[in-house]
C-alpha cells in the first residue's frame, strides 16, 4: 500500500508541475512574441503619425535638382533608423518600387531571389497601408507606400523576429531548468506526504487487521485533526463499539445457554417427582393406606400446579421479548391499586404473623397504565417480602408522586439480599436461595416479569439502598403512561 500510494503522489506531483510550467511557459512565450509585434507596429505608427510631420516631408519631398529619387527616399530612412528600430542584423528597411515592388535598395543588400511579396506588400501596391501580422508568422513587416517627386515607392520595414526568437529560447532554457528543479521538489515533498499520510494509514490498517482477528482493545493514536484523524477517531469509536457489543452477545449468549440449563433443570424437578409418585401408586395399587395415596395424589397436583406456573411465566416472557406484550393502557387510581394489593396480600401476611403497614397520602393522581399487569408487579414484590420475612416480621408499604412520576416502595425487615447478589436479582431464574425458593413454590421468573413490564411502561423497578436488616424495593410509574401510548390516546 505504501509504495502504491507513494507511486500515485509522486505522478500526481509530477503532473502538476509539468502542467504548470506547460502553461506558464506557453502563455510567457507568447506574451514576448505579442510584445514585439505591438513594440514593432507601435514603432511604425509612431514613425510615420501625425506627430512625425518631419519625417513624412521629408520622405515626399523632392528637390529640384534629384535625379534619384529611391537614393534619397533611402538617405532620409537611414537617418530615422533609429526611430524604426532599425539594427541592420535583425530589423532592416528596404525601398521598394511602387508600381512593381521590385528592391531599389535599403540598409540590407537585396534577398536572394528578392524581396518576398507578403500580404502588407501587395496592401502596399495598391495603396494601402500594410501594418498586419500575424504570431504564427516567422517574421514581421510594415509596407508604407508614399510618392516622392511624382514616383510611387514603398518603404518596406522587415524584422526576422531573431530577437523575440533567442529570448524565448533563452526563456524555454529557464522554463525546462524550473521544471527539472519542480520534478525533483515534487518527489521530496511526495516523499514527505507520503510519511504524513501512510504512516497513519498504515497503522489503521494494522489496527484493522488486529480488529478482524478478535482484538479491539487496541486504540489508535489521532495524531491529526484531518480526514485521517477523523477516520482514525471513527475506527476507535467503531472498536469500542464492537467489543461491547461482542461482550453483550457473549454475555447474552451465556444468559441463553443458562436460561436453557435453568428451564431444564425447573422442570426436570417436578417430573421426576410427578414421575416418582406416579410409579409408586401404581406399583402399590390396592396395597398402599388411602391416607397416603391421596397425600401421593396431592404431591402430584402441586409438582403439575407448578410445571404450569413456570410455563405460563416463560410464555408471558416470551410475548414481551417479541414484542407482543399486548398492554391495554387505561387510567385508573394509583392510590386504589396499592390498597387493592394491600388488602390481597393481609391475609397471607397474617397467616405468617407478619405485620404490614400501609403509608398512602392523599391526593395521589390517577394513572395511565395497563392496570392487570401493574397490579401483577405490586403483588410480585409484595408477595416477595412475606416470602422471604422470617414470621412475624414487619413490612412497610408505602406510596407517592415526585414530578410526573407515582411510586411504591415495599421495605421489609427479612433475610435481604447479600451485595454480590444485587445486581442479578432480575435475571431470569436467578435465586438467591434456590432450595428456600423452591420449597416456596417461586419459579424464579417473577421479578424478571416485572421488570419487564416496568420497562414496557417506561417506568422503573430497582432495589433501594437501605442500612437496617431487609430489603426495599421500588417501583416508578410515569403518570401520563408510555410516551407513545400518550402521543396515540386522542
Amino acid at each position: 500500500m505504501r509504495k502504491s500510494l507513494h507511486i500515485k503522489l509522486v505522478l500526481i506531483m509530477v503532473l502538476l508541475i509539468v502542467s504548470l510550467m506547460v502553461v506558464v511557459g506557453a502563455f510567457l512565450m507568447n506574451s514576448v512574441t505579442g510584445y514585439y509585434i505591438d513594440e514593432f507596429y507601435s514603432q511604425i505608427i509612431d514613425a510615420f503619425g501625425q506627430d512625425s510631420v518631419d519625417f513624412v516631408r521629408d520622405l515626399q519631398t523632392a528637390t529640384d535638382e534629384e535625379e534619384d529619387g529611391a537614393a534619397m527616399v533611402q538617405e532620409v530612412l537611414s537617418l530615422y533608423a533609429g526611430t524604426l528600430g532599425v539594427d541592420r542584423r535583425n530589423r532592416n528597411y528596404y525601398v521598394l518600387d511602387g508600381a512593381t515592388g521590385r528592391w531599389l535598395g535599403g540598409s540590407a543588400p537585396e534577398p536572394e531571389g528578392g524581396v518576398a511579396v507578403t500580404p502588407n506588400i501587395s496592401a502596399a501596391l495598391l495603396g494601402e497601408v500594410g501594418i498586419k501580422s500575424s504570431v504564427t508568422a516567422d517574421y514581421m513587416d510594415a509596407a508604407i507606400p508614399i510618392t516622392r517627386g511624382g514616383q510611387p515607392y514603398i518603404v518596406y520595414i522587415l524584422d526576422n523576429r531573431e530577437t523575440a526568437r533567442s529570448l524565448n529560447a533563452e526563456m524555454f532554457t529557464l522554463i525546462i531548468e524550473a521544471l527539472a528543479l519542480g520534478l525533483v521538489i515534487s518527489v521530496l515533498l511526495s516523499f514527505l506526504l507520503a510519511k504524513t499520510m501512510v504512516n497513519p494509514l498504515q497503522r489503521l490498517t494494522d489496527g484493522i487487521e488486529k480488529a478482524a482477528g478478535g482484538d479491539f482493545s487496541r486504540k489508535l493514536e489521532v495524531t491529526s485533526a484531518d480526514e485521517i484523524g477523523q477516520l482514525t477517531e471513527s475506527f476507535n469509536t467503531m472498536a469500542g463499539q464492537l467489543e461491547t457489543n461482542i461482550a453483550e452477545l457473549e454475555r447474552a449468549e451465556q444468559q441463553r445457554k443458562d436460561f436453557v440449563a435453568n428451564v431444564s433443570h425447573e422442570l426436570r424437578t417436578p417430573l421426576t417427582n410427578i414421575k416418582s409418585y406416579a410409579e409408586t401408586l401404581s406399583d402399590g395399587v390396592g396395597g398402599l393406606p388411602p391416607e397416603t395415596e391421596q397425600r401421593f395424589l396431592g404431591v402430584i397436583l402441586n409438582e403439575s400446579d407448578r410445571m404450569a406456573h413456570i410455563l405460563q411465566d416463560l410464555l408471558t416472557l416470551s410475548r414481551f421479548d417479541s414484542g407482543r406484550g399486548g398492554l391495554r393502557p387505561s387510567w385508573f387510581p394509583f392510590a386504589g391499586a396499592v390498597d387493592d394489593t394491600y388488602q390481597a396480600i393481609l391475609m397471607d401476611a397474617q397467616n405468617h404473623a407478619h405485620t404490614v403497614e400501609l403509608s398512602l397520602p392523599d391526593g395521589l393522581p390517577q394513572v395511565r397504565a395497563d392496570r392487570e399487569r401493574i397490579m401483577q408487579v405490586m403483588m410480585n414484590i409484595v408477595s416477595n417480602a412475606i416470602k422471604y420475612t422470617p414470621d412475624g416480621g414487619c413490612i412497610r408499604i408505602s406510596a407517592g408522586q415526585t414530578g410526573d412520576r407515582v411510586w411504591m416502595e415495599v421495605d421489609d425487615n427479612g433475610i435481604g439480599i447479600p451485595e454480590g447478589d444485587r445486581d442479578r436479582i432480575f435475571e431470569r431464574f436467578y435465586r438467591v436461595d434456590k432450595a428456600r425458593s423452591r420449597q416456596s413454590g417461586g419459579t424464579g421468573l417473577g421479578l424478571s416479569i416485572a421488570q419487564e413490564i416496568m420497562a414496557q411502561h417506561e417506568g422503573r423497578l430497582y432495589l433501594v439502598d437501605k442500612d437496617e436488616p431487609g430489603l426495599t424495593i421500588r417501583m416508578e410509574l410515569p403518570i401520563r403512561g408510555p410516551r407513545e401510548e400518550a402521543g396515540n390516546e386522542g
